[in-house]
Order: C-alpha cells, then structure tokens, then sequence
C-alpha cells in the first residue's frame, strides 16, 4: 500500500512553491471553466456515445488517444490537450503507390469534403515502409456527436479505398462504411 511520505510533500514545496491540492478542495465539484475543457472531453463521451450503440468499446486514455479496428484496419484516434486544435485520425497500411496518384485522391477527397461542408483534411506521409493515412479534424467537425461520427465513417471509408488502391489483391468492402448498428443520417 503507498503512503504519503510528508518529507517528501515538504521538499516538493520547497522546489516549486506550490503547495499539494487539499483533499477538502477533491470534494467540491465545481463546473470546468471554458477554458480548461478541451477537445478531449468532447470526443471522449462522443466515442462513449457510439460504442453505446455499436460493438466498438472505445473512449480516450490519459494521454487523448485511443485505438479501433474496422474491417481489420486498425484506426487511431487522438486528441491534443490544448483547446481548438481539433483532432486526429491515423490508419496505417504497408506498401507504396504511385506519389501522383495518392497526391490526386488526397486532393480530391479535400475537395469533396470541403464541398459537403466538412473543416477535416486528409494527407498522407511515407514512414519506412508504411502509408500513413491522416484526418486532421477541424473544431466545426466536431459540435455535434453526429457530425464528428460522420466525419470519423467518411475517414474509414477513404482508408478503405485506400487499401484497396495499396493492395488491389486484397480488396476490403468499402460500402455500408457505419461504427454504429443504426445508420447517422449526413449532417
């Protein structure tokens, strides 16, 4: 079992000046100012929110991250502490394709996502042997539960297309692309 150790609380005071959060303080409940509620909070009871109603059980860890597999593609999701900095969607897959091709998909997957309203670019890196597949998410996909889980459907079907444009041999179904068992109407 671990004890405090009051040497220990004492010299940490010393070296920073910051005296250790009272545990009278720990009972209060107190309504989070603006400014401390990022992004994480958010998009952690909108991903507890859509495992509700799916098979997926995923929620953000402490570090704003959490990871899913659909369709044997593993997709990770994370979310910067800091606020308005949106989101992120990773997909991983093995292999390379043509630089001008994906460049074309990214451009038009960009432009069609700007044209159904979205704020979320996609791009892509090479990392050693990988294709890293990337949804920056922006802040306006994220106000409502629905949007943000449309967004996050539209980023897997893309990755789908994806692997199937990286291994044509291993195609994976890209329609009925849904992380819940009921459709989300588009927002």
């Amino acid at each position: 079992m671990l004890r405090p150790d009051s040497k220990l609380k004492k010299a940490i005071y010393k070296a920073t000046g910051k005296p250790r959060s009272k545990s009278t303080t720990r009972g209060k409940s107190r309504a989070p100012t603006h400014e401390l509620v990022s992004g994480r909070v958010l998009i952690d009871s909108y991903l507890r929110e859509i495992s509700s109603k799916s098979k997926l059980s995923v929620s953000l860890d402490g570090m704003g991250i959490c990871a899913f597999s659909y369709r044997r593609i593993t997709f990770v999701i994370e979310v910067p502490i800091t606020p308005h900095a949106g989101f992120m969607v990773y997909s991983s897959f093995d292999g390379e394709a043509d630089k001008y091709k994906l460049s074309e998909k990214m451009d038009a997957w960009n432009k069609w996502l700007s044209n159904i309203g979205r704020h979320s670019r996609v791009s892509h890196v090479r990392a050693g042997q990988k294709t890293v597949f990337t949804l920056r998410g922006n802040e306006g996909d994220m106000a409502q539960c629905d949007v943000f889980q449309k967004t996050l459907e539209y980023f897997v079907e893309m990755s789908l297309k994806l692997h199937n444009l990286l291994h044509p041999k291993e195609a994976k179904v890209v329609e009925n692309v849904r992380l819940t068992r009921a459709p989300v109407p588009v927002a």
